[in-house]
């Protein structure tokens, strides 16, 4: 009968199903749980940064997790903080994903600061940030694009669907350096980019891109995604 089998997969369901909070909780009081690629997409963490900050120092202590995917997680500039905290200290998370949140230009300029390396401390590890479908803006933009010359670890950085227009373009294309190592990628797809404005010197900027052996038509090399087409 419907019955029996919607009870059937009620039952089912209630074996499996923990809400989010009480995931979270279980995942942060055991670190010897914590495998190489932690997913926590849609636990809506945000409030957990802001209690205490149990959350923070176990992010810090944890040695096993590689990959952290904190996507659709409500975090805004507030939270970055604490992150940005995890970033300078942990010296295994080597991918961070931090897709549709509400991160500002003051959240990227938390992360930027977070990279850049200390006198005396050895450098941060993180390789690849993802901050895809964000928001922060042409500001947020020359925070990070100033990173690629200040360190060379990160090598993955994924801005797509920032608003970061025409000047967050330009402050990328100055701050490129000859030598990325081939997989690098800068993702600036869907940014706004308006070739018609004659503000800018797109040649000159066209002239940094090939400087550097960054491209973008192959794969092979270096690659900056998004540059707009005429």
């Amino acid at each position: 009968s419907m019955g029996g089998v919607f009870s059937w997969l009620w039952g089912k369901k209630k074996i499996y199903w923990v809400p989010e909070h009480r995931k979270l909780k279980e995942k942060v009081e055991d670190l010897t749980k914590w495998k190489p690629v932690e997913d926590w997409t849609g636990w809506q963490i945000q409030n957990a940064f802001t209690e205490g900050g149990f959350l923070r120092d176990q992010l810090k202590a944890s040695k096993a997790t590689v990959e952290l995917n904190l996507s659709f997680n409500g975090i805004g500039d507030d939270e970055i903080e604490h992150l940005a905290e995890v970033l300078k200290e942990n010296k295994t998370i080597k991918r961070l994903i931090l897709e549709n949140n509400h991160i500002h230009d003051e959240g990227a300029k938390k992360l930027a600061k977070a990279l850049i390396p200390e006198r005396g401390k050895s450098d941060p590890v993180l390789e690849v940030l993802n901050l895809r479908n964000n928001c922060i803006g042409y500001k947020g933009a020359i925070e990070l694009a100033g990173l690629f010359s200040r360190q060379k670890t990160l090598k993955k950085l994924d801005l797509y669907w920032n608003n970061i227009g025409n000047e967050g373009l330009k402050a990328f294309c100055e701050n490129l350096r000859p030598d990325f190592p081939k997989d690098f990628v800068l993702d600036l797809r869907y940014n706004g980019f308006n070739k018609s404005d004659t503000k800018m010197n797109w040649e000159d900027m066209e002239t940094k891109i090939q400087k550097n052996k960054v491209t973008y038509k192959d794969v092979e090399d270096p690659q900056l995604l998004g540059w707009p087409e005429d």
